[in-house]
């Protein structure tokens, strides 16, 4: 018997970074020293102080049952009371804020309590691939908004056809952004509500990365007059305190939508670990004295990182945010053969800027994920590179 699989299944290309793995996976195989820098998964070790309180918690025979969805009203009130100290905005801990099993959830699963079939989603482009994964599910369809260097990555809202905005139900935006490293400010975020509450579009801002800022501190798009009325905005806890494999985050604002998520993840999942909840509820409590010393490495790593690269001729905008470089090489050359030509010549892999989209294509991805003497080594190699010997 040939098992035929859905259709919407074959709408889905093998997941960008799990390539990445394979392709790595098979080079070390041949007996290669490779230097990975393709995926964000952050090297520096989850802070004592979060472990310890895991591990208090996982002891506790309270935890091992189920939790709540929604997440435990310890970790919500802990997330209500970041959001008043670090942007100055008041949540109800019940209403508009649930906890997620890693912000990535979150954001598939919102398409599927907004759209209906035919209804637009706009994404970004270059993107982060999981954008799109429920509007696939949602019968939806997507129009991608280009993220140009010359408009610092922001997208031009006034040449988005008014027939796709006429249709469009949802937008994902993403700052600072992954993959580029651009930041956002608060004319931006107020220029993007008042035209969504005009055409009646959802905003979901991915704030994944927004405590890894190297300037000035990354708004909230709540700062924004109505936001409440259009938008959410899902925090993840895996950059932010160096916690990607706890798998822990959270959605917040417009009570409608996130309750609304909830009601669907009661049907999916059965909320996350209630040790682990209560380990984020700890970060979030000891933001400040956690945070400042990560954020300050990838900043310093992104200083090093870029210099190296200005001396090998490539070309890229300065990173505001993130654990990312997003550049050009020395010469014009296809996204995909640049990191190839690395891992066969120096054995260096890279994420090629094609695989986050059309307008990505030239592009290449540094992940600074690596330890400090890894990135030196990086450099190194890319300088030993000669790119006419092809």
């Amino acid at each position: 018997m040939e098992i035929e699989l859905s259709e919407k299944l074959k709408c889905f290309k093998p997941f960008l970074f799990e390539e990445l793995y394979r392709r790595e996976k098979a080079e070390r195989a041949k007996g290669k020293k490779i230097i990975s820098l393709a995926v964000g998964d952050p090297d520096i070790p989850t802070h004592s102080g979060i472990v310890d309180c895991a591990v208090h918690e996982t002891r506790n025979a309270v935890n091992h049952r189920y939790p709540n969805t929604k997440g435990n009203e310890n970790l919500r009130k802990a997330a209500a009371e970041w959001h008043k100290k670090r942007h100055g905005q008041v949540f109800d801990h019940n209403k508009e804020i649930s906890i997620l099993v890693g912000s990535k959830e979150g954001i598939a699963h919102l398409p599927l309590v907004v759209m209906n079939e035919g209804d637009y989603c706009l994404i970004p482009d270059p993107t982060y691939p999981t954008y799109r994964t429920g509007v696939i599910l949602s019968g939806g369809r997507m129009h991608d908004v280009p993220l140009e260097e010359k408009n610092d990555f922001l997208p031009d809202l006034g040449k988005i056809p008014q027939k796709i905005v006429d249709r469009t139900k949802l937008f994902f935006i993403n700052y600072p952004n992954n993959p580029t490293g651009a930041g956002v400010t608060t004319a931006f975020f107020k220029e993007l509500v008042r035209w969504a509450r005009k055409n009646e579009i959802i905003i979901a801002q991915d704030a994944a990365y927004c405590e890894l800022y190297f300037g000035k501190p990354t708004p909230s798009i709540f700062s924004a007059p109505g936001a409440r009325d259009v938008a959410v905005e899902f925090y993840s806890a895996s950059k932010t305190y160096c916690m990607a494999g706890w798998r822990a985050g959270w959605v917040v604002g417009n009570s409608r939508l996130v309750c609304a998520l909830n009601q669907l993840k009661e049907n999916i999942d059965s909320g996350q670990f209630n040790a682990v909840q209560n380990a984020v509820a700890y970060a979030l409590r000891n933001h400040d004295k956690i945070v400042p010393g990560i954020r300050e490495r990838f900043r310093l790593r992104a200083a090093a990182f870029s210099r190296g690269l200005k001396e090998c001729g490539w070309r890229f905008a300065e990173p505001e945010g993130s654990c990312f470089i997003w550049a050009k090489p020395p010469v014009k050359t296809g996204s995909l053969d640049a990191v190839c030509l690395m891992l066969e010549r120096i054995s260096l892999l890279a994420a090629p800027g094609s695989g986050f989209g059309r307008y990505g294509e030239g592009y290449v991805r540094f992940s600074l994920t690596e330890p400090e003497p890894v990135l030196a080594d990086a450099i190194k190699r890319i300088k030993a590179l000669d790119w006419n010997k092809r």
